[in-house]
């Protein structure tokens, strides 16, 4: 017998949540991955370690055993390579995990002083004598982004200018961010508000001889296709029913949180790959790595990037971003000075509130901003922008976002911003921890992000094949390194989109046909992560799950070895076991079998999956 490492979860995996006033309570969650390779089989490891209470209903305690059979009515992959089952989102294995959350309220639902359009900043009047009790003197300041000043050092400088009086309105020109502050007659601050813009800044020109394709990047984290069903059926809706926009149902992930997940969209590399190429250790910056965005900013392409909670974003948790900024306009750093200045109501990572607003929603505002500056000036773009405040850490929390991501893509469809314009919606993966987590349907939902492709009208006639295929794919296992093969692709659109795939690869254009019999082995996702296996729930007593349960704890007390503070482990209980495992049909060479359980151990009664 053998073991390999894999990896160790950073620390965006450890989630502390503060209890309640009438509560002392706290929740710790740590992860690992680890392969197992036993008797020419592989296992894989993915343990928690945690101490756990619940928190005003929204954390239950964790019953097992949980994990059962998928009441599927059928399959939504059904090929030759993949069978990937059709799930209920209120499957009844999963229905009491599903409630409605709280509601947000920011500053005691306070309406903010000042708004914004595209252009100005405006006070709302009829709310000054809230904060005018003694007389209301406000200035302003534009901030901008400094670079580190050493190699190692992370991102974040920023820089201010003189606070400039104002009474009630400031015309924006050429400025990108901007802070209010307002005090009374005794030099007390009783305001700050911040605001960001999409000035003119490049003097934007296009060739209108020539029609190209902007690519607008939507993402909301750790959702999975099945979930966003569930919480966000309005924008859901208007997806697939007024954008006609298609839905990848098979849609892997292949690495377990953002950052393996994002890195093969961005760039067509695994992580390693990557520290390989580019980004030998974490504090490196990031600036030589091959950013699919470089591609379309050397075609003439106008560059956007920006994500809210940007201390766990995808470049800056644990790292150090960028040394010079990454892309024309960078909303990163602007989300980073508001939370810092302004951030308030933090749930577990989050900080939900800047002020009076929910500070997903400062993101939505920018996305529309942008959308509509590049449609004024005529300017091809490619913008990404990543959302974790409204649902990285919660499973039922989005839903409270549905009308507002309805409202946005509404608005900008009915100005005609997607006329020109590829939109993808996507997430990274599904919910990671929870309850949900512990039953066979969260598995796989964890598994299968969702992910949404619209296209102009000009395009599906012009390129009707290309369309043909897409549909086609919308069936087949698919994964992240194909969604960075079509954003290559729609650079380059006068390629020939042929019927039959040449070659076997792990990545292929969604514009192009994926085979049928493509299996996670060859589109390079680890068993692990496959959501195309077979399964079946097996007694907790056949001899090859004890005999796998046992070597688990065993190599997990050679992990703790050095580690004084930590209790060797001994097997407690099995409490359940399932055998995955690829059918003739859906294997390549010689068939494979997982096991999969989930074990408690003692002393700790920890929880382990493997």
């Amino acid at each position: 017998m053998s073991a390999k490492y894999v990896r160790v979860c950073n620390e965006k995996d450890t989630i502390t949540i503060n209890a309640h006033e009438n509560s002392w309570l706290s929740f710790r969650a740590k992860c690992w991955i680890v392969s197992l390779v036993l008797g020419g089989s592989i296992y894989c490891l993915n343990f928690i370690e945690m101490k756990f209470l619940p928190l005003a209903g929204i954390i239950r305690d964790i019953q097992y055993p949980l994990q059962v059979e998928v009441n599927s009515k059928g399959y939504v992959i059904n090929t030759p390579g993949c069978r990937i089952p059709d799930m209920d989102p209120f499957d009844s294995t999963v229905k009491e995990f599903i409630f409605a959350p709280p509601y947000v309220n920011c500053s005691n639902n306070t309406t903010p002083l000042f708004i914004s359009d595209s252009k100005s900043i405006y006070a709302n009047l009829s709310l000054i004598a809230l904060y005018n009790s003694s007389g209301l003197n406000c200035c302003y300041q534009e901030f901008l982004r400094e670079n580190p000043l050493k190699d190692n050092e992370p991102e974040g400088r920023v820089v201010y200018s003189e606070c400039h009086d104002f009474v009630h309105n400031i015309n924006i020109q050429k400025k990108e961010f901007i802070k209010i502050n307002c005090e009374n007659n005794e030099n007390s601050t009783v305001y700050q508000d911040y605001f960001a813009f999409v000035p003119d800044k490049l003097n934007m020109k296009t060739n209108k001889t020539e029609r190209r394709l902007n690519v607008l990047i939507l993402g909301l984290d750790g959702i999975s296709r099945v979930n966003l069903h569930r919480q966000m059926p309005k924008t859901f809706d208007f997806l697939t029913k007024q954008l006609e926009a298609i839905e990848l149902l098979g849609y892997n992930k292949v690495g377990d949180n953002t950052f393996p997940n994002l890195i093969p969209v961005l760039t067509g590399m695994f992580e390693n790959e990557l520290t390989e190429t580019c980004w030998p250790t974490s504090s490196t910056h990031f600036d030589k790595c091959p950013f699919v965005w470089k591609n379309f900013s050397e075609r003439g392409y106008v560059t956007a990037y920006g994500e809210d909670c940007a201390w766990i974003g995808l470049f800056n948790y644990g790292k150090s971003g960028f040394k010079i900024q990454p892309t024309d306009y960078y909303f990163t750093t602007f989300n980073r000075e508001l939370e810092n200045q302004l951030g308030s109501s933090r749930d577990f990572n989050c900080f939900q509130c800047a002020g009076g607003r929910e500070i997903y929603k400062t993101t939505l505002d920018y996305v529309a901003k942008f959308s509509e500056t590049m449609q004024a000036q005529e300017a091809p773009y490619f913008g990404f922008f990543w959302s974790n405040t409204l649902s990285h850490d919660y499973l039922n929390r989005p839903s409270l976002g549905d009308e507002s991501f309805f409202e946005l893509l509404s608005n900008m469809h009915e100005k005609g911003h997607f006329n020109d314009t590829a939109l993808i919606f996507i997430s990274d993966h599904g919910i990671r921890w929870g309850n949900i987590r512990n039953t066979y349907q969260g598995l796989l939902e964890e598994r299968l992000p969702f992910v949404f492709l619209s296209l102009p009208a000009w395009f599906k006639s012009q390129y009707s094949q290309a369309m043909r295929n897409l549909k086609k794919n919308a069936r087949r296992l698919t994964t992240p390194f194909d969604l960075h093969e079509t954003l290559k692709n729609f650079l380059d659109l006068d390629r020939t989109f042929s019927n039959k795939p040449k070659n076997i690869s792990r990545s292929y254009s969604l514009l192009t046909e994926i085979p049928k019999n493509r299996t996670c082995q060859e589109a390079q996702i680890e068993s692990h992560w496959c959501a195309c296996q077979e399964s079946i729930e097996i007694s907790v007593n056949d001899s090859s799950v004890t005999e796998a349960a046992n070597f688990a704890v065993q190599f997990i007390n050679t992990q703790l070895q050095g580690y004084a503070q930590c209790a060797s482990l001994a097997l407690d209980d099995v409490l359940s076991a399932r055998l995955l495992t690829y059918s003739k049909k859906l294997a390549t060479g010689k068939s494979a079998k997982d096991y999969m359980t989930t074990l408690k151990t003692i002393p700790s009664g920890g929880i382990f999956e493997v």
